[in-house]
């Protein structure tokens, strides 16, 4: 039986993803908090992938402000490189 875990491992040390507040959104904040989320999500699934845990679902947190109208940064032009280097590690 394959299990796994949803969102935020309990093992890894601040391996969770940070958000804040609309009322502090700017871009600068946006793109620093979604760097830091994209590496912290880089070292949890490498660190699943050590351990045979091949389930995990991922928040929805990792970009906030996503699908907000606030957001208006090309973010998946943006974090391209990591996003493709976090897809290749799969």
């Amino acid at each position: 039986m394959r299990i796994g875990y949803p969102c935020i491992s309990l093992t890894l040390k601040n391996q969770y993803p940070s958000t804040f507040r609309l009322k502090s959104y700017s871009e600068s904040r946006f793109n620093e908090t979604v760097k830091n989320n994209l590496d912290h999500l880089l070292s949890v699934l490498n660190f699943n992938k050590r351990n045979k845990v091949y389930f995990f679902r991922i928040s929805s947190d990792i970009i906030p402000f996503a699908s907000h109208p606030v957001c208006d940064i090309d973010w998946s032009n943006t974090f391209e490189e990591k996003l493709e280097e976090i897809g290749d590690s799969l």
